[in-house]
């Protein structure tokens, strides 16, 4: 006698039928929102000034309107070398040229957590970016995406 149980009256329709489909769906939803890397940089030093892209920005969306309507967050670490020039993390939608949510300026020379916390939007392109005070200190900034309300 095997270790598999048999299947009963489970057949095509039940196994792929709106339950099994829901049930399928948040697995993979869990599996891919659970904690994924959105960027970062090893040394993120900025030409010029204004927001630049992670280094190795990975942008992300939401494909369709089941997947929207939650709360995602980023674990952004932050560090500074010199303990005065600073970098602060946000959350861009590039198609709308818009900002999801900014935060907070950070001169530590140990790595500290932000978390930064929004709703996204179906179709929309987001990246992880940041913002250095001046140029002459590298900085650092890695960031973590995860869907915060799964």
């Amino acid at each position: 006698m095997s270790g598999y149980a048999t299947p009963g009256n489970r057949n095509a329709a039940s196994a792929f039928g709106a339950e099994g489909y829901q049930e399928l769906r948040d697995a993979i939803l869990a599996a891919v929102f659970g904690r994924q890397p959105i960027g970062g940089s090893r040394l993120f030093t900025v030409e010029g000034t204004g927001w630049q892209d992670a280094f190795d920005a990975i942008p992300f969306s939401i494909p369709d309107a089941a997947s929207a309507g939650g709360t995602y967050t980023v674990d952004a670490w932050l560090k500074s070398a010199d303990g005065v020039t600073t970098i602060q993390p946000r959350i861009q939608n590039i198609t709308d040229n818009t900002t999801a949510v900014t935060g907070t300026a950070e001169d530590a020379t140990s790595f500290t957590l932000q978390t930064l916390a929004f709703t996204p939007v179906v179709g929309k392109e987001y990246r992880l970016q940041f913002l250095k005070s001046d140029d002459d200190a590298p900085c650092w900034g890695l960031g973590i995406l995860q869907r915060s309300d799964s």
